[in-house]
């Protein structure tokens, strides 16, 4: 009931409707409306309510899992989605319910995430108006090969936002999603298991759907931008999120039926900075050369004057 009271405030977002009318759209009481708002407030949902002109919610962003669950038929990740107006950090909610037995599959998305993780243990900025949300995956890969998703998502991911940014995304390696030159989104994968097979695996996404200019932190407000920027005007991040698991899954299926060959090529086309110049970070060494290649374990080769350098790690500086 709860979740037909959250669309219904959506699809009225605009303006306030009143407990009458929304007891009369569900069939319910005035007063089971009330408890009910009330409960969606103690979660944290945004719900203004104003005595004789009814309630209205704040957040446009919220996401309402039966419907995305209904445009995702038979496929795995997105087969159990779960809503949380705010969070820690999806991907720590997600590994602290693993002991529950959740199914693969299983997609928690956040409102607002409060700890948000970034790659090499950044705090992943977190504004209002992005899309946070993170996936359980139980491969049965080598964990080499595992990590070999965090490439193939990042290709999945820039088909996504092609979609909403009309224009074609690159990929700075391994996994952040650039538009215009500036980043749109990212990817953060954590992994739990031996060698010769990952336990459990961990993907988290954060794209700026609606984030506005202002709203970026100011020490990384020149370099990031949203599909908002972009477009100029607001996208419906359910919209976002039900293609972008469609992709998501579709790559997933075709790594796991055909490797990483084909998903390579297109990692290739996408990335931003081959054939030029970069600085990147090798231990204590700072490595600058041409990134020549991709190799087909994800690694960026560089060619520094007569010596071409496998670089498996790190962060990518593009200087020309």
């Amino acid at each position: 009931m709860r979740q037909k009271i959250l669309k219904e405030l959506l699809q009225n977002r605009d303006s306030f409707i009143s407990g009458s009318q929304l007891g009369e759209r569900l069939g319910i009481s005035r007063v089971a409306i009330w408890k009910h708002i009330e409960a969606l407030k103690e979660e944290g949902y945004d719900i203004n309510g104003v005595s004789g002109r009814g309630y209205q919610l704040e957040d446009s962003g919220i996401i309402i899992p039966d419907e995305i669950m209904a445009g995702l038929p038979q496929q795995l990740i997105g087969s159990q989605i779960y809503y949380y107006p705010r969070l820690d950090s999806t991907n720590e909610a997600l590994k602290r319910s693993i002991k529950d037995h959740l199914s693969e599959g299983t997609v928690y998305v956040a409102g607002k995430q409060e700890e948000g993780k970034g790659r090499r243990g950044r705090k992943w900025e977190s504004p209002s108006g992005g899309l946070w949300f993170s996936f359980l995956l139980r491969p049965t890969l080598s964990l080499p090969q595992t990590a070999l998703l965090s490439l193939v998502f990042a290709v999945s991911l820039v088909k996504s936002l092609d979609v909403f940014s009309g224009s074609l995304c690159q990929i700075k390696w391994p996994n952040d999603v650039y538009c215009q030159g500036k980043k749109i989104a990212g990817i953060l994968l954590e992994m739990s298991g031996e060698i010769d097979n990952a336990d459990y695996l961990i993907v988290g996404i954060g794209i700026n759907v609606n984030v506005r200019k202002n709203d970026f932190p100011a020490a990384i407000a020149a370099s990031s931008t949203s599909l908002l920027e972009v477009n100029g005007r607001e996208i419906d991040a359910d919209e976002v999120l039900l293609t972008v698991l469609k992709d998501l899954d579709s790559y997933y299926q075709e790594f796991l039926k055909n490797g990483f060959s084909d998903i390579r090529l297109e990692f290739k086309s996408r990335c931003l900075h081959l054939g030029k110049v970069i600085e990147t970070v090798r231990g204590q060494d700072i490595i600058r050369g041409i990134n020549t290649d991709i190799d087909e374990m994800g690694n960026l080769m560089v060619q520094c004057q007569d010596d071409l350098l496998r670089i498996s790690t790190g962060d990518v500086k593009v200087l020309n």
